[in-house]
């Protein structure tokens, strides 16, 4: 026998719904309710229903493990940034009316140069690079105001702002971070767009505990969508240095693709970019040699590795975490590593796996496209 029977076994927060009721659910909120009673998550919806009912009438419930978390300064740190104020820097000024034309040309919508005296900065919630961010207002909205700091900006560093900016003003779609507009003034250069309140990926992860498979798989199904959405404009784009850092979670719990700096735009469906960039532990092989060619293909490789974090859930940290740049090219390239799953097997739907694993393939052809990987992930959404 599957279930081991008990008489007269009360299950309370299944007690009062029928099959209608349970038909009703996605079968993402069906394989949640079976996982967290050790029950089976393989096989059609109508079966796990029928799996969960024969466990409300006979089965006593086993309790869901507890979820390990790791420890980080994310808390401290955060509470330091809320504490700070926007501060004014020296500045190297650049007195050119170019300096805005630089940003923002004829193609771009009108509306999106926006005066710096309209925009509120409120406490900082970031920095990076060359960039602070703040959480400000703009015309009445909560946004993200990055701003960028001028002393010794050289040539090089203007160039890739103006190419993330006319990126990100050719974008639109909900799971591609909003870009609202630029601040051009000469000692003030800062991007304007949506604010995602939870932060990114990699942080949500450490600080918030293991949310239910349903939003699990929800988070890869926003991201799928916005890459997917990448993939296929003509021209295309590649984002080059997806990582869960560069996922931001929304307070309505959508993702959101962010930092578009080293995206390329891809001028032809069968061409190749020969250019090396990245986050290495992100990288795909064909990244991991001194002339690389490579395709859209690395967005997916990429994407295994931002499910396999979803679904351990910081439990195994970030991808090849313990590795050091030489040893990750030996066991990504050499030896191809990848990140521990067989202790996901029972916890996740086999066919969820699979389709991780086909994800991270050594050969980029073997890779499905994100269109295969929407469509393969709204199975659990239905």
């Amino acid at each position: 026998m599957l279930f081991h029977t008990i008489p007269k076994h009360i299950d309370p927060s299944l007690e009062h719904l029928q099959y209608e009721e349970l038909n009703d659910m996605s079968l993402a909120d069906i394989i949640d309710i079976c996982r967290e009673r050790n029950l089976p998550t393989e096989g059609k919806k109508s079966q796990l229903i029928s799996d969960l009912l024969f466990w409300k009438d006979h089965t006593v419930p086993i309790p869901a493990p507890s979820t390990p978390r790791l420890n980080s300064l994310s808390d401290l740190q955060n509470m330091e940034s809320s504490t700070m104020t926007h501060q004014q820097d020296d500045r190297v000024l650049l007195n050119s009316k170019e300096f805005s034309l630089l940003f923002l040309d004829e193609d771009s919508p009108t509306g999106m140069d926006i005066p710096y005296g309209d925009l509120t900065f409120g406490k900082k919630i970031g920095s990076g690079g060359f960039k602070d961010c703040y959480q400000g207002i703009y015309k009445g909205e909560v946004v993200a105001i990055g701003e960028l700091r001028l002393t010794h900006f050289g040539e090089f560093d203007l160039a890739e702002v103006k190419h993330e900016i006319n990126v990100l003003k050719q974008l639109r779609h909900e799971n591609v971070i909003k870009f609202l507009g630029v601040c051009t003034n000469p000692s003030h250069l800062c991007i304007v767009t949506e604010i995602c309140t939870k932060g990114d990926l990699f942080d949500v992860i450490r600080n918030h505990p293991r949310p239910s498979f349903a939003q699990q798989v929800m988070y890869m199904y926003d991201i799928a969508l916005g890459v997917s959405y990448l993939h296929t404009r003509r021209p295309s784009i590649i984002h080059r240095d997806l990582k869960s850092m560069n996922i931001l979670i929304s307070q309505d719990e959508r993702a959101k693709i962010n930092d578009f700096g080293l995206a390329r735009i891809r001028p032809k469906a069968n061409s190749l970019m020969h250019t090396q960039c990245g986050t290495p532990n992100w990288q795909a092989p064909e990244f991991w040699t001194s002339n690389p060619s490579y395709t859209e293909k690395v967005d997916v490789y990429a994407c295994g590795l931002i499910f396999w974090e979803i679904m351990t859930w910081g439990a195994y940290g970030y991808p090849f975490q313990n590795l050091a740049e030489h040893a990750l090219y030996v066991a990504v390239k050499q030896h191809d590593v990848r990140p521990p799953i067989s202790k996901l097997t029972g916890l996740y739907p086999r066919n969820l796996l699979v389709l991780v694993m086909e994800m991270w393939e050594t050969d980029p052809t073997l890779r499905p496209s994100m269109n295969h990987v929407v469509e393969r992930l709204s199975t659990y959404l239905l």
